[in-house]
């Protein structure tokens, strides 16, 4: 690699003394240079040992969050980020190989591409169901696998049928170009973006992902890289969890937020036909069996369940915000 630019990792955490070593580890073990790799830890007031870990054991720049919002500690983190490029990863994603940050600057730097991604989340046979379930969908929430939404590959996919247009396809990634209607939720996870874009649209006070990167692609800024890769998200330790996190899913999808752009168009018969098909166990049943034809293992059958408990969620969160069927934020 000719061209390294500096990298400022961003990662917004509260109580992740668990979480966070495993993941700074990864950053750490990266082939590519380490004085060209910045780690901010946007701390969000932890009142376990997360900074003194980041601090002393990893030698990270921690800047206080205090609002308990990880959109606003993307925010900041971006304020005081020194690199040419940010690179957004959570407490709970692991680089899996020493090779993956180099990969992904070489193809975005090469293909001159806003910025890029993983195309899967790993799958491990330790792993909590909840995420081997993840890997097996890829996503961590079936009304966005419904919507057609989701930003990372199933498990049993090599080609790809996400939105957007493959331009190229090589051993190592695909180049999409995204448009409006068709961009995923991409942007977290492991996310590489160059900072001059992120400047170019609104990222102040909060920092939403989907919705910059919607705002990007409006701009005409819309080529990326997905790379055939994985992360690892260990994201959900029990089934429990798992559906807490969806609830939040939820309330976040629903409310009505000023500084959220990214929709999904849901007229109220769209509403209607998600609902029927996460409520009523058939079509989820289905996408099971097919599943488990090609990658036989029983996580792929608590999808039906997962789906049923997320149309009860999501109906009772539209019922509190009727006012804004027309458009679902």
């Amino acid at each position: 690699m000719n061209v390294q630019p500096m990298i400022t990792v961003i990662i917004p955490v509260y109580n992740g003394a668990d979480r966070l070593p495993i993941c700074l580890q990864s950053i750490k073990e990266q082939s590519y240079p380490q004085d060209k790799i910045e780690i901010i830890i946007v701390d969000d007031d932890s009142t376990d040992s997360t900074v003194q870990i980041a601090r002393e054991e990893f030698g990270c720049k921690i800047v206080r969050n205090g609002e308990h919002d990880p959109e606003r500690g993307k925010s900041i983190g971006i304020e005081h980020a020194a690199g040419e490029y940010l690179f957004f990863i959570d407490d709970d994603n692991v680089l899996p190989h020493k090779e993956w940050l180099a990969n992904l600057v070489r193809a975005v730097l090469k293909e001159n591409c806003v910025g890029g991604q993983a195309a899967k989340f790993a799958y491990d046979k330790s792993a909590s169901v909840p995420d081997k379930y993840m890997a097996l969908f890829g996503c961590g929430d079936p009304a966005v696998f419904y919507l057609r939404r989701r930003d990372h590959m199933m498990k049993t996919e090599k080609k790809w049928h996400l939105g957007g247009q493959v331009l190229k396809e090589t051993k190592h990634y695909f180049k999409v170009k995204f448009d409006e209607d068709t961009l995923p939720t991409i942007g977290s996870q492991g996310f590489l973006i160059k900072k001059e874009y992120v400047h170019l649209i609104k990222w102040q006070p909060f920092f939403y992902h989907i919705d910059s990167n919607l705002e990007l692609v409006k701009l005409g800024f819309d080529d990326y890289i997905i790379m055939k890769d994985m992360v690892i998200h260990n994201h959900s330790a029990n089934y429990k969890d798992f559906m807490s996190k969806i609830k939040r899913n939820s309330k976040q999808l629903s409310r009505n937020d000023q500084y959220r752009t990214y929709s999904y168009n849901l007229s109220l018969p769209k509403m209607i036909k998600l609902g029927l098909t996460l409520g009523t166990f058939v079509i989820p049943i289905a996408d099971s069996i097919r599943g488990f034809l090609k990658f036989p293992v029983k996580e792929w059958f608590i999808h039906p369940v997962v789906c049923f408990r997320a149309a009860v969620l999501y109906t009772l969160n539209t019922l509190r915000n009727i006012g804004s069927i027309g458009k679902i934020k």
